[in-house]
């Protein structure tokens, strides 16, 4: 029986090519981008839950609130997690780590492995008894229990030993430090919030801190920092919880414990423990949990609406298998026959869709990785958190896609059909109506997304932030250049270069994403102002064309020692203004500045965040040696000068290779996740615009084929073809404009909520929506049109003798 129900399903199947091909292309469409969407989404929420214990770890962070700003510490000192175990029986075990992801060192395995690398970390030797990660080599209950000591990464195994076995070899870091290698471990997946390519014993890390505390504090004061309890320190803190509640009673133990100097002294400071699993979207992924959520309801309208297709079709064409239906009846088939038969229909239908929606996923996989910059393991798909939804999904399609045509088509009575009765009433119409309402108001919201998604980008990108970003190139230095011989003659020889228009400098990267923080206060007021700080030489402001609120009198006011600069949002919290500017300013250094002059606000982050205050620090250049900046002249050749800048660096020695980047570049990358989200978004319009032409297409198709004879008689009568093309989408075009008609408020609430989400946005205008009106409408009168037109011109005697 079930042969013969497929012999019938695939009989179908080819004999309705058109309406099989409708069917299965919009459902292989909707399910490739279900899948996508699914692996993105599972990856997300799959982050750090492969450890063992991963439910019962978690992470400290403190919170420490200044005025209207949160800053979030996440490293707390050497000895916090001792304290916390100590006062805490919930507490089974601990791990500290520091990872250097922001900057790169040499490591060197012998003279022709030596590379500079960034993710070399430090450890306890709890981590591993703490965290699951799989120790290849080396055991996992005392590796990193000797100083000096050092696990490798599979990956930086290979890099450096080759083949060898690395164990009981050697590696230098930073050119001085000598480290044995004690344990390989596998590469940290990449749904891991920890990220590392060496750990080392902490000790080494506890040397290094004392060193460089005791290059400018004393013997007594140095301890008091090394041995402090508090958030004052350089490792993230993990604890192993007896049991995954316990974490709300060890937070509140905490503030007793801490040091003199590290007590909680506002309400509005407090440790958190975020739990491991959670973390990824605790902290600082709020925007991208969001959009993880919007690109999971996306999938879901976008499947729906290819399933919504093959709905649609399937009943149209009820009258088509009426008949059979009915003969099978009086021959005595039962009902739950024919539902099993139109099961397996819809099931060999998902089915073809679904292999070809597993190729398009294979083909688009690469650009949608490379639009989200989504960094994923190739083995992730072969996962549970991958394919077990991915299964769901397509059982989920069989089942919606088959259980309204199959009651339907199953429910029909014999004796109705065979008097030409077809007995469906209008439910079922009105039914296929509404699918198609709902097709249109979710694509037509997708479009205005898409426009006002473009609009604000544009905002972003081509708005005038007041700081030349144009044809500025930035050029990493650090102590390995020997600054204190070559910098003058180095920056000298950059601006001597032909197409160098100026050369400036400063002690932290332009749009880096970090700032100093420190507090600013007039002499004559108590209130205190929050500000970042940015050291600069004399020649930035010029440089950079950023403009002056209110410029200094004295020529020389940028060249004199302790001179400061703070911008409008400064000046303006602590009242300053042109008549009284020229005053110190306390920075908590007992030593007040000279306030020079205004300038005019610029964003020094992202237009997701207010303007915040910040204070420029002029000083001589010989100071500000981390990043030099050129401004090359319009007519220049960019390529032909950078080759030129690497050989005057090249020409030092020196063995950090030339690091440089663009300002612009720099900036768009502030948003370059919503750049990638935008293009994502409008990848899934057009989709959804796809999939939902594909399904007005078979329609019109279909009214076309049923109304053959009717538009012959009106031909016959004189009927012309503009007036049944009018009669035959007009039908569409209703139903088209009630989906925009309920898309407008739908995306108007959606949008409106998204663009709060930054400081600086656009306001949402009609002219959006007429935009999105007239696209949508242009595209449906497209699809129904040949369709339309094709009937109208046919030969009336045909349409008259067809049946």
């Amino acid at each position: 029986m079930i042969r013969n129900y497929l012999k019938i399903a695939f009989r179908n199947l080819w004999h309705n090519r058109l309406f099989s091909f409708i069917n299965i292309a919009g459902l292989a469409t909707g399910l490739a981008v279900t899948l996508l969407i699914v692996l993105y989404v599972a990856h997300e929420y799959s982050f750090d839950r492969f450890h063992e214990h991963a439910d019962r770890i978690v992470k400290v962070e403190f919170k420490h609130q200044e005025g209207d700003q949160t800053y979030t510490v996440p490293w707390m000192s050497y000895r916090f997690a001792e304290a916390v175990q100590q006062a805490s029986p919930e507490v089974e075990n601990y791990a500290r780590i520091k990872v250097g992801s922001y900057s790169t060192k040499q490591i060197m395995s012998d003279v022709q492995h030596k590379n500079y690398e960034s993710g070399f970390g430090f450890a306890d030797n709890r981590f591993f008894e703490v965290f699951s990660f799989p120790l290849l080599k080396g055991d996992r209950r005392t590796v990193l229990s000797r100083p000096n000591t050092v696990v490798l990464t599979e990956r930086m195994a290979k890099k450096y030993f080759g083949n060898a076995d690395p164990i009981g070899k050697t590696i230098t870091y930073d050119k001085k430090h000598l480290f044995e290698v004690v344990g390989v471990v596998a590469d940290p997946p990449l749904n891991s919030s920890i990220q590392f390519s060496f750990l080392a014993n902490i000790e080494a890390q506890r040397a290094m801190d004392r060193a460089m505390y005791s290059s400018f504090m004393d013997e007594k004061q140095t301890n008091e920092q090394l041995e402090s309890v508090g958030a004052t320190g350089s490792f993230d803190t993990y604890f192993l919880l007896k049991n995954a509640n316990a974490a709300a009673n060890v937070a509140r133990k905490i503030p007793s414990l801490l040091s003199e100097k590290a007590k909680i002294r506002s309400k509005y400071d407090k440790y958190y423990l975020y739990a491991l699993p959670n973390y990824h979207f605790d902290t600082s992924y709020k925007s991208v949990q969001k959009t993880v959520n919007t690109f999971g309801i996306i999938a879901v309208l976008i499947l729906s609406l290819a399933l919504i297709n093959y709905v649609s079709l399937t009943t149209a064409r009820a009258t088509i298998r009426a008949k059979e239906v009915s003969v099978r009846k009086v021959v005595g088939a039962a009902r739950k026959s024919l539902i099993v038969q139109f099961y397996l229909e819809s099931t060999l239908y998902v089915t073809l869709a679904f292999g070809f929606a597993l190729v398009f996923f294979s083909l688009l996989k690469p650009f949608f990785y490379n639009t989200l910059q989504l960094k994923i393991d190739t083995s992730f798909v072969s996962t549970p958190y991958f394919w077990v939804p991915a299964i769901g999904f397509y059982f989920v399609s069989i089942l919606f896609s088959g259980s309204y045509p199959a009651l339907l088509l199953s429910n029909f009575t014999p004796i109705s059909i065979l008097k030409g009765k077809l007995g469906m009433g209008k439910g079922t119409a009105t039914l296929r109506q509404s699918l198609t309402v709902f097709q249109f108001t979710i694509s037509i919201a997708l479009i205005i997304g898409s426009i006002l998604i473009k609009e604000q980008l544009d905002l972003f990108l081509r708005q005038n932030v007041g700081l030349e970003r144009e044809r500025v190139i930035g050029i990493r230095l650090d102590d390995e250049t020997g600054i204190d011989k070559h910098y003058s003659s180095l920056r000298a020889n950059l601006g001597q270069i032909s197409g160098v228009e100026a050369v400036t400098a400063s002690s932290l990267p332009i749009y880096g994403g970090y700032m100093n923080g420190l507090n600013l206060k007039t002499l004559h007021s108590a209130k205190v102002v929050s500000a970042n700080s940015f050291p600069v030489d004399k020649e930035f402001i010029k440089t950079m064309r950023v403009q002056w609120a209110i410029a200094p009198t004295q020529k020389d006011a940028l060249s004199s020692k302790g001179s400061i600069i703070i911008n409008e949002t400064a000046a303006k919290e602590l009242g300053i203004n042109v008549k009284n500017y020229q005053q110190p300013i306390d920075i908590g250094s007992g030593t007040p500045k000279n306030l020079v002059g205004v300038v005019k606000d610029f964003p020094f982050t992202s237009l997701h965040q207010q303007i915040r205050p910040m204070a420029f620090f002029i000083g001589k250049n010989d100071l500000f040696h981390e990043y030099i900046y050129v401004k090359l002249a319009k007519n220049a050749n960019v390529q032909e000068k950078l080759a030129v800048m690497k050989h005057v660096y090249d020409s030092y020695k020196v063995e950090r290779p030339f690091d440089y980047y663009f300002l612009d570049e720099a900036y768009q990358k502030l948003y370059d996740y919503e750049i990638s989200t935008g293009k994502i978004i409008f990848a899934f319009t057009g989709l959804a615009i796809l999939i939902a032409c594909l399904g007005l297409f078979g329609l019109t198709a279909f009214t076309a084929e049923r109304r053959t004879k009717e538009i012959g008689i009106r031909k016959v009568l004189g009927a012309s073809v503009a007036s049944i093309v009018g009669l035959l989408s007009g039908e569409f075009l209703k139903l088209v404009l009630i989906g925009i008609v309920l898309a407008f408020p739908i995306a108007y609430y959606f949008l409106t909520t998204w663009l709060k989400g930054f400081a600086y946005h656009i306001e949402i205008t009609w002219w959006y929506f007429a935009i999105a009106a007239l696209l949508s409408l242009s595209i449906a009168l497209l699809t129904i049109s040949y369709q339309s037109i094709k009937a109208a011109l046919m030969d009336p005697v045909k349409s008259l003798k067809s049946e």
